[in-house]
């Protein structure tokens, strides 16, 4: 209860604008994340929180701004809109960054955008987040299911396998013998045009 008298508050006539606060705060928790190389734990969204003066209505609003965020991430997902489904699902993530199942849908639209796109940072963020959702919730299948194909992808992705790099080599030397055999054909006309030979 103390400290409830000791946290900042708003003045009763000052009008309330969720939409700044709750974008400040979305502000100040992506700029924590940002500097950052683990995650933010419940002390710093509490933190961020009595910072801007939250009231408990307003951690509530938070928490629907969360859902909307989440389900206008599914929307775009849905119709393969990556970019806006990552920046949809990430800000859900950082306003609750301890929703295991918002962090595994932010893990599937940045490995859907790597599917698209092929981005290496694509592709090391979708790991990342898989592995995020596993410390939340270490039974989600689904994240074990995307590390394996993302592995296994750059696996396959990450260099020539023994019979590409023979095939190239193999492509390579035909192509300097057939480019020999021209330049001697070529060689022997001049010659034979000139009747040197």
């Amino acid at each position: 209860m103390n400290r409830e008298r000791n946290r900042p508050q708003r003045p009763p006539e000052e009008s309330f604008d969720d939409e700044s606060i709750l974008q400040d705060y979305l502000a100040r928790l992506m700029t924590m994340q940002d500097q950052r190389q683990d995650w933010l734990e419940e002390a710093d969204l509490k933190t961020a929180a009595q910072d801007l003066g939250l009231s408990d209505d307003d951690l509530e609003r938070l928490a629907a701004t969360t859902d909307a965020h989440r389900t206008r991430g599914r929307s775009f997902a849905e119709r393969g809109l990556w970019d806006e489904a990552v920046e949809e699902y990430r800000q859900a993530a950082t306003l609750n960054p301890f929703d295991a199942a918002a962090t595994h849908e932010l893990t599937q639209a940045y490995l859907g955008r790597w599917h698209t796109t092929g981005d290496a940072l694509d592709h090391a963020a979708a790991e990342r987040y898989a592995h995020r959702t596993l410390q939340l919730d270490p039974e989600n299948a689904a994240s074990y299911e995307i590390i394996k194909e993302l592995k296994r992808r750059l696996t396959r992705t990450g260099g020539p396998s023994q019979a590409e790099v023979r095939t190239s080599r193999g492509l390579l030397f035909g192509g300097i013998a057939l480019v020999a055999v021209l330049i001697l054909l070529g060689l022997l006309f001049f010659l034979g045009l000139f009747g040197l030979l």
